[in-house]
């Protein structure tokens, strides 16, 4: 599996892999015992794409093969803005030729943002004061393809899980998977990562996700529909 920056540039080192936080804004992520520096010691030094490649397998029950993977990655979902920047996205195909791509989300303890409601409520505050966001049409969107029937509670899910699916489907590959990795290192806070599974299985729940059965169960596998199209969701826990 090649490794690569978003311009194609090969990456064969956790110094390359730094470059690609070059910028001061950019720099605060690049931390050690933090989920960008984590997911990239797992890749490079302790084979974590044989390791992802055995786990999607066996989710999706075909053989995979991984092409390419790339930090940063950005998939545009709609037409609001910026799109979704997977820490790591893997491109490849499964042994019947179908295409595959695979979102990363790579966690400490850091959460999943704010509630759809309260990301919503503080755009339409902007907008009231004069400010030009879509961040509201966006929501609104997102909630349109996640839920069927309008349902006050679907405000409560966490925003970054709204558009982490969307934006994995978006990439159009034929088996799409959104890959949740909990790297426990020593910064890990106990407390502040049971808050992120429940906010994840909450959000699960309210999207009518249907439970995997898989082959370990230090894996928790899920599938859901929006509009029409499958998702794969793999949520596990990494000792770092």
């Amino acid at each position: 599996m090649r490794i690569e920056d978003a311009k194609g540039a090969p990456i064969s080192s956790l110094d390359d892999w730094a470059g690609i936080y070059s910028t001061p804004r950019s720099a605060q992520h690049w931390k050690k015992h933090r989920s960008a520096y984590s997911v990239a010691e797992f890749i490079l030094n302790l084979n974590g794409g044989d390791y992802i490649r055995a786990r999607v397998s066996d989710a999706i029950g075909q053989q995979v093969e991984f092409q390419k993977a790339i930090p940063e990655y950005e998939v545009k979902f709609d037409k609001f803005g910026p799109g979704r920047v997977h820490d790591l996205a893997m491109c490849g195909k499964t042994d019947s030729g179908r295409s595959l791509f695979v979102g990363v989300e790579a966690k400490v303890d850091e959460p999943f943002g704010q509630t759809a409601r309260g990301a919503y409520s503080a755009a339409k505050a902007r907008q009231s004061a004069g400010e030009s966001t879509k961040v509201p049409e966006r929501i609104e969107g997102l909630l349109k393809m996640h839920f069927a029937d309008t349902d006050p509670g679907m405000f409560d899910v966490r925003y970054q899980l709204l558009y982490a699916t969307a934006g994995t489907l978006a990439a159009g590959a034929d088996i799409s998977l959104l890959y949740i990795i909990v790297f426990k290192t020593p910064l890990y806070n106990e407390t502040k990562g049971a808050e992120n599974y429940r906010d994840y299985v909450d959000f699960l729940g309210k999207v009518s996700a249907r439970k995997l059965t898989l082959s370990d169960k230090a894996v928790v596998g899920h599938k859901l529909s929006l509009k029409g199209k499958e998702l794969f969701c793999l949520h596990e826990y990494f000792d770092l």
